[in-house]
Protein backbone atom coordinates (compact mmCIF):
# COMPACT_ATOMS: atom_id res chain seq x y z
CA UNK A 1 0.00 0.00 0.00
CA UNK A 2 1.44 3.42 -1.00
CA UNK A 3 1.97 6.31 1.39
CA UNK A 4 -0.97 8.28 -0.06
CA UNK A 5 -3.31 5.30 0.31
CA UNK A 6 -2.19 4.70 3.92
CA UNK A 7 -2.85 8.37 4.67
CA UNK A 8 -6.39 8.19 3.25
CA UNK A 9 -7.16 5.04 5.31
CA UNK A 10 -5.82 6.75 8.44
CA UNK A 11 -8.07 9.75 7.83
CA UNK A 12 -11.07 7.47 7.42
CA UNK A 13 -10.29 5.67 10.67
CA UNK A 14 -9.90 8.95 12.54
CA UNK A 15 -13.17 10.24 11.14
CA UNK A 16 -14.99 7.07 12.24
CA UNK A 17 -13.56 6.94 15.75
CA UNK A 18 -15.67 9.73 17.33
CA UNK A 19 -18.86 8.25 15.84
CA UNK A 20 -18.00 4.83 17.21
CA UNK A 21 -17.23 6.28 20.63
CA UNK A 22 -20.49 8.20 20.63
CA UNK A 23 -22.42 5.05 19.76
CA UNK A 24 -20.69 3.13 22.55
CA UNK A 25 -21.59 5.83 25.03
CA UNK A 26 -25.33 5.57 24.39
CA UNK A 27 -27.25 3.88 27.21
CA UNK A 28 -28.48 0.35 26.75
CA UNK A 29 -32.13 0.08 25.68
CA UNK A 30 -34.45 0.37 28.65
CA UNK A 31 -35.87 -2.89 29.92
CA UNK A 32 -39.42 -3.63 28.89
CA UNK A 33 -41.98 -2.19 31.26
CA UNK A 34 -43.07 -4.68 33.90
CA UNK A 35 -46.48 -6.26 33.43
CA UNK A 36 -48.24 -5.92 36.84
CA UNK A 37 -50.09 -9.19 36.27
CA UNK A 38 -46.76 -10.99 35.86
CA UNK A 39 -44.77 -9.17 38.53
CA UNK A 40 -44.37 -10.17 42.17
CA UNK A 41 -43.54 -8.02 45.16
CA UNK A 42 -41.55 -10.10 47.65
CA UNK A 43 -41.42 -8.19 50.94
CA UNK A 44 -38.66 -9.20 53.34
CA UNK A 45 -37.75 -7.70 56.69
CA UNK A 46 -34.89 -5.88 54.97
CA UNK A 47 -36.76 -4.51 51.94
CA UNK A 48 -38.77 -5.26 48.79
CA UNK A 49 -37.64 -7.58 46.00
CA UNK A 50 -39.31 -7.13 42.61
CA UNK A 51 -39.63 -10.31 40.55
CA UNK A 52 -40.59 -10.53 36.88
CA UNK A 53 -42.48 -13.76 36.15
CA UNK A 54 -41.76 -15.49 32.84
CA UNK A 55 -44.91 -17.12 31.43
CA UNK A 56 -43.03 -17.29 28.12
CA UNK A 57 -40.73 -19.85 29.75
CA UNK A 58 -43.06 -21.69 32.15
CA UNK A 59 -46.74 -20.76 31.67
CA UNK A 60 -48.23 -23.52 33.83
CA UNK A 61 -45.81 -22.88 36.66
CA UNK A 62 -46.49 -19.13 36.61
CA UNK A 63 -50.25 -19.75 36.66
CA UNK A 64 -49.91 -22.05 39.66
CA UNK A 65 -47.59 -19.69 41.55
CA UNK A 66 -50.00 -16.77 41.06
CA UNK A 67 -52.86 -18.88 42.41
CA UNK A 68 -50.87 -19.70 45.54
CA UNK A 69 -49.70 -16.11 45.97
CA UNK A 70 -53.24 -14.74 45.73
CA UNK A 71 -54.29 -17.11 48.46
CA UNK A 72 -51.54 -15.82 50.76
CA UNK A 73 -49.86 -19.22 50.75
CA UNK A 74 -46.30 -17.85 50.97
CA UNK A 75 -46.92 -15.18 53.62
CA UNK A 76 -44.84 -15.99 56.69
CA UNK A 77 -43.04 -18.83 54.90
CA UNK A 78 -39.45 -19.54 55.93
CA UNK A 79 -36.34 -19.58 53.76
CA UNK A 80 -35.58 -22.99 55.15
CA UNK A 81 -32.53 -23.81 53.00
CA UNK A 82 -29.97 -21.15 52.08
CA UNK A 83 -26.51 -21.99 50.73
CA UNK A 84 -24.07 -19.10 50.46
CA UNK A 85 -23.04 -18.55 46.84
CA UNK A 86 -25.71 -20.93 45.55
CA UNK A 87 -29.37 -20.28 46.37
CA UNK A 88 -32.09 -19.34 48.91
CA UNK A 89 -35.06 -21.73 49.00
CA UNK A 90 -38.57 -21.26 50.41
CA UNK A 91 -42.14 -22.47 49.85
CA UNK A 92 -42.30 -25.44 52.21
CA UNK A 93 -45.23 -25.26 54.68
CA UNK A 94 -43.43 -27.79 56.88
CA UNK A 95 -40.26 -25.74 56.91
CA UNK A 96 -37.87 -28.67 56.54
CA UNK A 97 -37.80 -29.22 52.77
CA UNK A 98 -40.21 -32.16 52.74
CA UNK A 99 -43.53 -30.33 52.37
CA UNK A 100 -45.74 -28.94 49.66
CA UNK A 101 -49.37 -28.75 48.61
CA UNK A 102 -49.60 -32.29 47.27
CA UNK A 103 -50.27 -31.02 43.75
CA UNK A 104 -47.11 -31.65 41.68
CA UNK A 105 -46.34 -29.66 38.55
CA UNK A 106 -44.96 -30.91 35.25
CA UNK A 107 -41.43 -29.68 34.60
CA UNK A 108 -41.00 -26.86 32.08
CA UNK A 109 -37.26 -26.96 31.43
CA UNK A 110 -35.64 -24.47 29.05
CA UNK A 111 -32.14 -23.51 28.00
CA UNK A 112 -32.39 -20.07 29.62
CA UNK A 113 -29.26 -19.56 31.76
CA UNK A 114 -30.04 -19.73 35.47
CA UNK A 115 -27.73 -16.98 36.63
CA UNK A 116 -27.82 -14.73 39.69
CA UNK A 117 -31.41 -13.59 40.28
CA UNK A 118 -33.08 -16.49 38.47
CA UNK A 119 -36.08 -17.96 40.29
CA UNK A 120 -36.66 -21.69 39.80
CA UNK A 121 -38.76 -24.52 41.19
CA UNK A 122 -37.39 -27.04 43.64
CA UNK A 123 -37.57 -30.75 42.83
CA UNK A 124 -37.43 -33.96 44.81
CA UNK A 125 -33.95 -35.44 44.28
CA UNK A 126 -33.76 -37.19 40.92
CA UNK A 127 -37.50 -36.86 40.22
CA UNK A 128 -38.67 -34.93 37.19
CA UNK A 129 -42.22 -33.48 37.38
CA UNK A 130 -42.07 -33.33 41.18
CA UNK A 131 -42.09 -29.53 41.62
CA UNK A 132 -44.83 -28.34 43.97
CA UNK A 133 -44.73 -25.10 45.95
CA UNK A 134 -41.02 -24.79 46.77
CA UNK A 135 -38.80 -22.43 44.79
CA UNK A 136 -35.39 -20.83 45.10
CA UNK A 137 -33.54 -17.68 44.08
CA UNK A 138 -30.09 -18.20 42.54
CA UNK A 139 -27.37 -16.20 44.33
CA UNK A 140 -24.49 -16.36 41.85
CA UNK A 141 -23.60 -17.04 38.20
CA UNK A 142 -21.41 -20.01 39.07
CA UNK A 143 -23.95 -22.85 39.25
CA UNK A 144 -25.38 -23.03 35.74
CA UNK A 145 -24.09 -26.53 35.02
CA UNK A 146 -26.11 -27.93 37.93
CA UNK A 147 -29.26 -25.91 37.17
CA UNK A 148 -29.74 -25.29 33.44
CA UNK A 149 -32.27 -27.66 31.82
CA UNK A 150 -32.64 -29.43 35.19
CA UNK A 151 -34.97 -27.06 37.08
CA UNK A 152 -37.93 -25.01 35.88
CA UNK A 153 -36.99 -21.33 35.74
CA UNK A 154 -40.17 -19.27 35.98
CA UNK A 155 -39.04 -15.78 37.04
CA UNK A 156 -36.12 -13.42 37.57
CA UNK A 157 -35.31 -10.74 40.13
CA UNK A 158 -35.24 -7.27 38.56
CA UNK A 159 -34.49 -5.28 41.72
CA UNK A 160 -33.72 -5.91 45.38
CA UNK A 161 -31.07 -8.66 45.09
CA UNK A 162 -29.19 -6.86 47.85
CA UNK A 163 -32.05 -7.85 50.17
CA UNK A 164 -31.95 -11.44 48.95
CA UNK A 165 -28.22 -11.51 49.76
CA UNK A 166 -29.10 -10.57 53.36
CA UNK A 167 -31.27 -13.67 53.90
CA UNK A 168 -29.83 -15.71 56.75
CA UNK A 169 -27.52 -18.47 55.51
CA UNK A 170 -27.77 -22.09 56.52
CA UNK A 171 -25.35 -24.63 57.93
CA UNK A 172 -23.27 -26.19 55.15
CA UNK A 173 -22.87 -29.30 57.29
CA UNK A 174 -26.66 -29.71 57.13
CA UNK A 175 -27.04 -29.01 53.41
CA UNK A 176 -27.95 -25.39 54.03
CA UNK A 177 -30.68 -25.98 56.62
CA UNK A 178 -31.31 -22.75 58.52
CA UNK A 179 -31.86 -22.51 62.26
CA UNK A 180 -34.35 -19.73 63.09
CA UNK A 181 -34.72 -18.79 59.42
CA UNK A 182 -35.77 -15.49 57.89
CA UNK A 183 -39.32 -15.44 56.56
CA UNK A 184 -41.39 -13.84 53.82
CA UNK A 185 -43.32 -10.89 55.22
CA UNK A 186 -45.66 -10.85 52.24
CA UNK A 187 -45.69 -11.98 48.62
CA UNK A 188 -48.22 -10.42 46.26
CA UNK A 189 -48.95 -9.97 42.58
CA UNK A 190 -48.18 -6.36 41.65
CA UNK A 191 -51.57 -5.99 39.93
CA UNK A 192 -53.24 -6.64 43.29
CA UNK A 193 -51.03 -4.36 45.38
CA UNK A 194 -52.91 -1.13 44.76
CA UNK A 195 -56.14 -2.51 43.35
CA UNK A 196 -59.48 -1.56 44.90
CA UNK A 197 -61.31 -4.07 47.05
CA UNK A 198 -62.77 -6.77 44.84
CA UNK A 199 -66.23 -6.88 46.45
CA UNK A 200 -68.07 -9.99 45.32
CA UNK A 201 -65.21 -11.98 43.87
CA UNK A 202 -67.64 -14.47 42.33
CA UNK A 203 -68.46 -11.87 39.68
CA UNK A 204 -64.90 -12.00 38.33
CA UNK A 205 -64.37 -13.66 34.96
CA UNK A 206 -61.82 -16.07 36.46
CA UNK A 207 -63.92 -16.97 39.51
CA UNK A 208 -65.15 -20.34 38.27
CA UNK A 209 -61.67 -21.53 37.29
CA UNK A 210 -60.36 -20.28 40.63
CA UNK A 211 -63.11 -22.21 42.42
CA UNK A 212 -62.07 -25.42 40.69
CA UNK A 213 -58.50 -24.89 41.90
CA UNK A 214 -59.29 -23.55 45.37
CA UNK A 215 -57.94 -25.45 48.37
CA UNK A 216 -58.43 -24.48 52.01
CA UNK A 217 -55.10 -26.16 52.68
CA UNK A 218 -53.39 -23.47 50.57
CA UNK A 219 -55.32 -20.32 51.51
CA UNK A 220 -53.90 -18.28 54.41
CA UNK A 221 -55.80 -15.83 56.56
CA UNK A 222 -53.45 -13.02 55.51
CA UNK A 223 -55.15 -13.01 52.09
CA UNK A 224 -58.33 -11.59 53.67
CA UNK A 225 -56.47 -8.45 54.71
CA UNK A 226 -55.37 -7.52 51.19
CA UNK A 227 -57.11 -4.79 49.24
CA UNK A 228 -57.67 -7.22 46.38
CA UNK A 229 -57.13 -10.95 46.36
CA UNK A 230 -59.17 -11.68 43.28
CA UNK A 231 -61.89 -14.26 43.76
CA UNK A 232 -60.15 -16.27 46.48
CA UNK A 233 -61.28 -14.35 49.61
CA UNK A 234 -64.93 -14.65 48.54
CA UNK A 235 -64.44 -18.32 47.70
CA UNK A 236 -62.81 -18.82 51.11
CA UNK A 237 -65.97 -17.53 52.80
CA UNK A 238 -68.11 -19.81 50.62
CA UNK A 239 -65.86 -22.75 51.58
CA UNK A 240 -66.15 -21.83 55.28
CA UNK A 241 -69.96 -21.84 55.05
CA UNK A 242 -69.87 -25.32 53.53
CA UNK A 243 -67.35 -26.61 56.07
CA UNK A 244 -69.31 -25.38 59.09
CA UNK A 245 -72.55 -26.72 57.59
CA UNK A 246 -71.01 -30.17 57.21
CA UNK A 247 -69.45 -30.10 60.67
CA UNK A 248 -72.72 -29.06 62.30
CA UNK A 249 -74.72 -31.60 60.30
CA UNK A 250 -72.49 -34.44 61.46
CA UNK A 251 -73.11 -33.35 65.06
CA UNK A 252 -76.86 -33.04 64.51
CA UNK A 253 -76.76 -29.32 65.17
CA UNK A 254 -77.10 -27.66 61.74
CA UNK A 255 -79.25 -24.54 61.90
CA UNK A 256 -79.84 -21.98 59.19
CA UNK A 257 -81.14 -18.72 60.55
CA UNK A 258 -81.12 -15.00 59.99
CA UNK A 259 -80.90 -13.37 56.60
CA UNK A 260 -78.65 -14.07 53.61
CA UNK A 261 -76.48 -11.11 54.61
CA UNK A 262 -76.07 -12.29 58.22
CA UNK A 263 -72.48 -11.39 59.10
CA UNK A 264 -71.96 -13.51 62.23
CA UNK A 265 -70.10 -16.29 60.45
CA UNK A 266 -67.84 -13.80 58.68
CA UNK A 267 -67.21 -11.91 61.90
CA UNK A 268 -66.09 -15.11 63.59
CA UNK A 269 -63.85 -15.95 60.65
CA UNK A 270 -62.34 -12.47 60.56
CA UNK A 271 -61.67 -12.50 64.31
CA UNK A 272 -59.92 -15.89 64.13
CA UNK A 273 -57.86 -14.77 61.15
CA UNK A 274 -56.79 -11.57 62.85
CA UNK A 275 -55.53 -13.67 65.72
CA UNK A 276 -53.79 -16.16 63.41
CA UNK A 277 -52.89 -14.25 60.22
CA UNK A 278 -50.58 -16.91 58.82
CA UNK A 279 -52.87 -19.84 59.58
CA UNK A 280 -54.32 -21.89 56.75
CA UNK A 281 -58.08 -21.71 56.31
CA UNK A 282 -58.60 -25.42 56.98
CA UNK A 283 -56.79 -25.13 60.33
CA UNK A 284 -58.82 -22.07 61.33
CA UNK A 285 -62.09 -23.76 60.47
CA UNK A 286 -61.32 -27.09 62.13
CA UNK A 287 -59.49 -25.82 65.22
CA UNK A 288 -61.20 -22.49 65.91
CA UNK A 289 -64.56 -21.93 64.21
CA UNK A 290 -65.92 -25.44 64.77
CA UNK A 291 -65.62 -25.03 68.55
CA UNK A 292 -68.49 -22.56 68.70
CA UNK A 293 -71.97 -23.29 67.40
CA UNK A 294 -73.00 -20.69 64.83
CA UNK A 295 -76.32 -20.22 63.10
CA UNK A 296 -75.36 -20.09 59.45
CA UNK A 297 -77.00 -17.70 56.99
CA UNK A 298 -79.50 -19.60 54.81
CA UNK A 299 -77.85 -18.43 51.61
CA UNK A 300 -74.38 -17.78 50.22
CA UNK A 301 -73.17 -15.47 47.43
CA UNK A 302 -73.25 -18.50 45.12
CA UNK A 303 -76.46 -20.36 45.95
CA UNK A 304 -79.07 -21.14 48.59
CA UNK A 305 -78.37 -24.58 50.09
CA UNK A 306 -81.76 -24.62 51.84
CA UNK A 307 -83.78 -24.40 48.62
CA UNK A 308 -81.55 -25.84 45.88
CA UNK A 309 -82.58 -29.23 44.53
CA UNK A 310 -80.58 -31.80 42.63
CA UNK A 311 -82.47 -30.76 39.50
CA UNK A 312 -81.23 -27.19 39.99
CA UNK A 313 -77.64 -28.34 40.30
CA UNK A 314 -77.89 -30.66 37.31
CA UNK A 315 -79.35 -27.90 35.14
CA UNK A 316 -76.50 -25.59 36.15
CA UNK A 317 -73.86 -28.22 35.46
CA UNK A 318 -75.29 -29.04 32.02
CA UNK A 319 -74.97 -25.49 30.81
CA UNK A 320 -77.50 -23.31 32.51
CA UNK A 321 -74.82 -21.80 34.74
CA UNK A 322 -71.63 -23.81 34.82
CA UNK A 323 -69.92 -21.20 37.00
CA UNK A 324 -72.62 -21.58 39.65
CA UNK A 325 -72.16 -25.35 39.48
CA UNK A 326 -68.44 -24.89 40.18
CA UNK A 327 -69.27 -22.77 43.23
CA UNK A 328 -71.77 -25.34 44.50
CA UNK A 329 -69.17 -28.09 44.11
CA UNK A 330 -66.66 -26.08 46.14
CA UNK A 331 -69.27 -25.74 48.90
CA UNK A 332 -70.00 -29.48 48.62
CA UNK A 333 -66.35 -30.48 48.99
CA UNK A 334 -66.10 -28.21 52.03
CA UNK A 335 -69.27 -29.76 53.52
CA UNK A 336 -67.73 -33.21 53.15
CA UNK A 337 -64.48 -32.06 54.76
CA UNK A 338 -66.34 -30.60 57.74
CA UNK A 339 -68.59 -33.65 58.08
CA UNK A 340 -65.62 -36.02 58.14
CA UNK A 341 -63.58 -33.89 60.57
CA UNK A 342 -66.08 -34.59 63.34
CA UNK A 343 -65.02 -38.23 63.46
CA UNK A 344 -61.53 -37.75 61.96
CA UNK A 345 -60.24 -34.38 63.24
CA UNK A 346 -56.83 -34.65 61.55
CA UNK A 347 -58.10 -35.77 58.16
CA UNK A 348 -57.51 -33.52 55.17
CA UNK A 349 -59.22 -34.81 52.06
CA UNK A 350 -56.57 -34.65 49.31
CA UNK A 351 -57.26 -32.31 46.42
CA UNK A 352 -56.62 -35.05 43.87
CA UNK A 353 -59.62 -36.99 45.26
CA UNK A 354 -61.93 -34.05 44.64
CA UNK A 355 -62.82 -34.78 41.01
CA UNK A 356 -63.77 -38.42 41.72
CA UNK A 357 -65.85 -37.53 44.78
CA UNK A 358 -67.73 -34.71 43.07
CA UNK A 359 -68.39 -36.85 40.01
CA UNK A 360 -70.11 -39.38 42.27
CA UNK A 361 -72.27 -36.61 43.78
CA UNK A 362 -73.16 -35.32 40.32
CA UNK A 363 -74.23 -38.77 39.11
CA UNK A 364 -76.32 -39.28 42.23
CA UNK A 365 -78.03 -35.93 41.65
CA UNK A 366 -79.00 -36.91 38.12
CA UNK A 367 -80.73 -40.02 39.49
CA UNK A 368 -82.48 -38.16 42.31
CA UNK A 369 -83.59 -34.94 40.66
CA UNK A 370 -86.31 -34.04 43.15
CA UNK A 371 -84.16 -34.53 46.25
CA UNK A 372 -83.10 -31.36 48.12
CA UNK A 373 -79.42 -30.89 47.36
CA UNK A 374 -78.35 -30.68 51.01
CA UNK A 375 -80.05 -34.00 51.75
CA UNK A 376 -78.17 -35.70 48.94
CA UNK A 377 -74.88 -34.19 50.08
CA UNK A 378 -75.54 -35.38 53.63
CA UNK A 379 -76.37 -38.87 52.41
CA UNK A 380 -73.23 -38.92 50.31
CA UNK A 381 -71.12 -37.76 53.24
CA UNK A 382 -72.29 -40.69 55.33
CA UNK A 383 -71.33 -43.13 52.58
CA UNK A 384 -67.97 -41.77 51.44
CA UNK A 385 -65.19 -43.70 53.16
CA UNK A 386 -61.90 -41.88 53.59
CA UNK A 387 -58.61 -42.93 55.17
CA UNK A 388 -55.64 -40.83 56.24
Amino acid sequence: MGVAMRFIVLLLLLSLAPWQLAMAAEPAPAAAALDPENTLYLDLNTGRVVIRMRPDLAPKTVERIKHLVRGGFYDGMAFHRVIDGFMAQTGDPKGDGSGGTGRPLSSEFTSTPQVRGAVSMGLKPGKRNSADSQWFIVLSDNNQSSLNRKYTMWAEVVSGMEFVDMIKKGDMRRDGAVAEPDTIVRLQVAADADAPASGNGLARADAAATARNFSAGEFRCSAFARSSGGAQPTLARLWTHGYLAGYAKAKGALTFAGTPDDVRMNQGLDAACQQHPHALLLAVASQELSKTAVELPPSTPAFNPTSTTCADFTAARKGGSTAQADFIELWTFAFLQGYKNVGQPDLEIPYDARARILAAFTNACVKNAAMPYIELVTLGATRVKLQK
